[in-house]
């Protein structure tokens, strides 16, 4: 602090007595909170109020307040830990002040009664003066209160640190704050309590937008991927979806603009074309003015319809009538469908990822009496945690703190008419799978934050990689709902299980416009030998990458991506030797292998492993050691 404690003292003891404020003593933010704070009426002499929420009252707080609860926690075990040396509390509040969520309001019990750090407690500063939490809400910046600067006598023992969180809307959210001893400030607190308010911030607005194009940018390099960046979300076309705060204002915006043009010279297929992962790209705005960013683009969901192909022959339709298989099993599970699909009964499908799930799912809807309706599909794997609720169910206006407007219409409402799709099934937190089976058996919804149920008429498909009924015997998925979505079970058989492998590889390269290309039997004969982990997916990912690495040219062995072959496993010592005499070493194969599937996957890690049949894990270790990560 820049003035003494008998200053700071001096100057409020005459402002109380007087009403005047003495020049230079306490900052303008705490000497206009001084005077709101005598204007409330606080009395400056009597201790506070010790008054918390009940725990129901605190509850509905906190379920407002999901969101924010929900990205902040991890943040916060984090700047917990970082400051734990300094025997501070860490408070987490709404945007009324009020704490949903603190660490460490143990250890300040000596200075204060536990519950003014305690959940369920407020801060507004018109009940309570002068402080961190509420004076930072009123002002909307960050604010440090420390010790005599406190409007409350009884808080003169603290040092305090707030700072607000905005929404992606920015609106407010809440704050962040620490607490410690007058005694023991430290003074880089702030700058943490700043650092981790920011982290928070693009943790929501990352959870509130996922756009399949993401553009992580700053004006020096240095400060790309950290949390003083801004993030801009776009459509595939280059439509502006979103902007975080930070991203605002370092392009000096005031309102959101509506596409790439409208902000960047440069073209924006042209910047999506030349993309690599984590590399730099130098920007440069409408203005002139350069930026730096790092752009991410997710796979085309899209694609993965033709990558999970179930039957041999083309089907432009996708109807299940047109759909054949030389695969006794992959013909029961058509005829099986085809007598089921229009008599209300959910169906289950089950089987290792890439096997042709989603494609089985879009066919039974396409086929149906409720072809005209919608098909409304939820991967229950990738919802954002946090708002898995209101995506399914929807919610009203005001139902939470960073909530639309207007409420939105939940996954389930959207399916009214015709086919909710339920992916990933088995990853559905426990909590909510009451809900959703209590959804099923009514056939009604209510919204967060509503009151009235709607009617709802929709088919129920649902699909799995997991063994649903291990997962039900340890207790880790409800047995009632179990029952309530397996109407009937089809299951698609592992790859490796399948009798028409070779109609599917004609299948695939007619896909991708390579009906003519040859692929020599040694090939074939390796694709039999196969485990194929990723399946129809990896199947079709292995040919895409043989197309491009042959040019042309006949499909040979020396194409296999290397991953392949380890997958293999079965290939003899001499054959590997062939291997890498006519095509480099394994090594070598394997990090070329691992450049062209980053490459051709455009950074993302996890579709380019799934590519090569590795773990996630076990690719981002190579990454590592060729220095791309």
């Amino acid at each position: 602090m820049t003035k003494s404690l008998q200053q700071i003292g001096h100057a409020r003891r005459q402002f109380l007595a007087q009403g005047d404020m003495q020049e230079g003593v306490v900052n303008k933010t705490i000497a206009q909170s001084w005077r709101r704070s005598l204007k409330n009426g606080i009395s400056a002499s009597q201790p506070l109020s010790t008054a918390i929420l009940n725990s129901a009252e605190l509850d509905k707080k906190r379920s407002k307040n999901r969101l924010l609860l929900t990205q902040a926690k991890p943040e916060i075990t984090t700047l917990y830990e970082q400051i734990a040396h300094s025997h501070s509390v860490v408070a987490l509040t709404d945007a009324e002040g009020t704490i949903l969520h603190s660490q460490g309001q143990h250890l300040l019990t000596d200075l204060a009664p536990s519950e003014l750090l305690s959940p369920g407690y407020s801060w507004c500063e018109q009940q309570r003066g002068t402080n961190a939490i509420g004076t930072a809400i009123v002002e909307k910046q960050a604010v440090a209160v420390q010790g005599a600067e406190h409007f409350v006598e009884q808080l003169h023992s603290f040092s305090c640190y707030a700072v607000p969180i905005f929404g992606p809307n920015q609106q407010l959210l809440g704050t962040l704050n620490v607490s410690n001893a007058f005694s023991t400030q430290q003074p880089h607190t702030l700058a943490l309590v700043k650092m981790a308010a920011q982290l928070i911030e693009n943790r929501i607005f990352r959870a509130c937008h996922q756009g399949p194009v993401r553009l992580h940018f700053h004006t020096h390099s240095d400060f790309v991927n950290t949390q003083w960046e801004g993030i801009a979300v776009f459509s595939r076309q280059g439509e502006l979806l979103a902007i975080n705060r930070h991203g605002l204002s370092l392009l000096d915006l005031q309102d959101i603009p509506g596409d790439f043009q409208s902000i960047f010279a440069e073209s924006f297929t042209g910047i999506c074309n030349q993309s690599q992962q984590n590399v730099v790209l130098n920007l440069r705005q409408i203005n002139g003015e350069p930026l730096h960013a790092v752009l991410e683009i997710e796979a085309d969901p899209s694609a993965n319809d033709r990558i999970a192909a179930i039957r041999t022959s083309s089907a432009p339709t996708g109807l299940l009538v047109e759909m054949t298989s030389d695969d006794p099993r992959i013909a029961e599970v058509l005829s099986q469908a085809r007598l089921v699909m229009n008599q209300d009964i959910p169906i289950l499908i089950q089987g290792e990822t890439g096997v042709g799930k989603e494609l089985l799912a879009s066919a039974i809807h396409r086929s149906s009496a409720r072809a005209h309706g919608p098909l409304v599909a939820v991967n229950c794997a990738a919802l954002p945690e946090g708002l898995i609720e209101a995506e399914l169910f929807g919610y009203e206006e005001g139902a939470f703190t960073g909530a639309r407007q207007k409420g939105s219409q939940g996954k389930m409402e959207q399916a009214h008419g015709g086919t909710l799709f339920l992916d990933e099934i088995g990853d559905m937190p426990l909590l909510l799978q009451a809900r959703l089976l209590r959804v099923l058996q009514e056939r009604s919804v209510t919204p967060l934050g509503g009151s009235k149920a709607r009617k709802l008429d929709f088919a129920v498909i649902s699909a799995t990689n997991q063994k649903l009924q291990e997962k039900v015997a340890s207790g880790a998925f409800r047995k009632d709902l179990y029952y309530r979505l397996n109407g009937i079970s089809l299951t698609l058989p592992p790859l490796r299980e399948r009798q028409d492998l070779n109609a599917l590889v004609n299948h695939i390269m007619a896909a991708e416009g390579a009906s003519e290309i040859e692929i020599h039997e040694e090939v074939l004969a390796l694709f039999r030998q196969h485990p194929w982990p990723g399946n129809i997916r990896q199947l079709h990912n292995v040919l895409k990458t043989m197309l491009a690495l042959a040019a042309g040219k006949p499909l040979g062995r020396q194409h296999l991506p290397p991953g392949f072959m380890e997958e293999l496993g079965s290939i003899t010592t001499e054959q590997a030797a062939t291997a890498a005499l006519s095509a480099g070493s394994i090594d070598d194969i394997t990090n070329e292998a691992v450049r062209l599937a980053l490459q051709h996957h455009e950074g993302n890690i996890s579709a380019a492993a799934r590519e090569l049949g590795m773990s996630r894990n076990r690719f981002y270790r190579k990454l590592k050691a060729l220095g791309l990560a």
